[in-house]
């Protein structure tokens, strides 16, 4: 100690007291930036006067005295810690606020090249971040990533979208404004009828175009909000008609009622299924009305008379054709109105007979009628037997025939030979024909 305290004259004291003043100049300097919530109570007795000499206090003695006042400058630095919350939720923790900025600036850069460099429009006052008093070495910081998605997961990121507004509500949401009025005429087409002469076309309630800021989940392929605005669904669900079907199995197997199943689908005439129909399976409930007026030109058969000429060859009641007529032809054109594709009123403008109609002369029997008798032999009275309830107790009660199902339009035959003796509506049987076999 004794050559410490002699080495450290008037001189050198000062100079070893500006020599560490500069050093921790320096160490505060390279660490302000660092340093943002506080720094404790940092103080240094660097020099007690007493009888004109210096005392430093050192831990360790020897010549190393002078190095070892560095050790017990101690500066407390730790990680700043900034609490997220987007929309109001507690989303996380995060060491640096610049981080948000970027993640924004990319998500922005993504979501405007998926969406054809449209708009993109994020709250940015949702998210908020604020400095907590937490040691760092106790948090998970979150890193880009995870931050992305909590803010895309947020649903404050949005579209400068052009949207389908009918009657104050916006139905669908697209890119741009040429893609919602190709969506618009699409709509329309659907119920032009072709190679028609369009007089006027248009919708029942009021619809508009316009912008919002709308969720990136919300825009819609065009063919999607086609079917949206027509059927009031964007998956519209259809039946293929086959062979064999009827009005009743195609309801039964779909869960719904023949009623149903018609009012389902307008204008649809359930007396002419034909294979490779297409039926709605659901109540079709459009957002809009399309009236359109069209010229619309059609064909219509005009019928044939039919000439009779009596022979003693046939019996009566017989006929056989001669000479088998010929329908005529006419072209006609009408001016339509129609709601959605039903005809409203039809008023025709013209017509023109482009074939005359040909006279059938058929043969009329007048030979009187024998006693008619069967063979004795019954037959099948259709190809295809399938019995929809058989002979038998039923219900309680008691059936007394064997009914059969076919599809609509399915031949019936007599058992055999024999004469009409009824033709009309019995009761439980409906409509019903009686023949005597004799």
């Amino acid at each position: 100690m004794s050559f410490l305290k002699d080495s450290i004259n008037g001189e050198s004291r000062r100079d070893l007291f500006e020599k560490y003043k500069s050093i921790i100049r320096t160490n505060i300097t390279k660490c302000t930036e660092k340093i943002k919530t506080k720094i404790t109570d940092f103080r240094i007795e660097i020099l007690s006067r007493a009888s004109k000499k210096v005392k430093i206090g050192i831990v360790t003695g020897g010549i190393v005295g002078a190095v070892v006042i560095s050790s017990v400058i101690f500066l407390n630095i730790e990680e700043d810690v900034y609490k997220l919350t987007i929309s109001g939720k507690n989303s996380g923790y995060i060491s640096d606020p610049q981080l948000i900025s970027q993640c924004l600036e990319e998500i922005k850069t993504d979501l405007s090249g998926r969406t054809d460099g449209m708009e993109i429009i994020i709250d940015d006052d949702a998210i908020l971040f604020e400095s907590v008093d937490i040691n760092a070495n106790k948090v998970n910081f979150l890193t880009k990533k995870e931050i992305s998605e909590r803010i895309l997961s947020s649903n404050i990121c949005k579209a400068n979208a052009w949207t389908i507004n009918i009657n104050g509500t916006d139905v669908a949401a697209v890119s741009s404004e040429d893609e919602a009025n190709s969506i618009l005429n699409g709509v329309t087409d659907k119920y032009l009828s072709p190679g028609s002469e369009v007089i006027s076309v248009g919708f029942k309630e009021d619809v508009i175009i316009t912008q919002a800021a709308v969720n990136i989940a919300d825009l819609l392929k065009p063919e999607d909000a086609v079917n949206l605005i027509l059927t009031g669904t964007k998956e519209p669900k259809v039946y293929i008609v086959e062979s064999g079907d009827t009005i009743w199995d195609i309801a039964k197997a779909n869960g719904i009622s023949p009623t149903e199943l018609q009012e389902a689908n307008p204008g649809f005439d359930p007396d002419k299924l034909k294979i490779g129909q297409q039926l709605n399976l659901y109540q079709i409930k459009p957002y809009v009305t399309v009236i359109t007026k069209e010229i619309v030109g059609s064909t219509e058969k005009i019928d044939f008379d039919t000439i009779y000429e009596s022979t003693n060859a046939l019996y009566k009641g017989e006929i056989k054709v001669k000479t088998a007529g010929a329908y005529g032809v006419r072209e006609i054109r009408s001016e339509v109105l129609k709601e959605n594709g039903v005809i409203v009123s039809s008023t025709e403008l013209e017509s023109v007979v482009t074939k005359e109609p040909k006279a059938q002369i058929a043969l009329k029997g007048t030979k009187s009628i024998a006693t008619f008798t069967g063979s004795g032999t019954l037959s099948s009275p259709m190809g295809r037997i399938e019995v929809s309830s058989a002979f038998g107790s039923r219900g309680g009660g008691r059936h007394t025939g064997v009914d059969l199902r076919n599809p609509k339009g399915t031949p019936i035959r007599a058992a055999d030979d024999g004469v009409v003796t009824f033709a009309g509506y019995s009761g439980s049987y409906g409509n019903i024909v009686k023949l005597s076999h004799g």
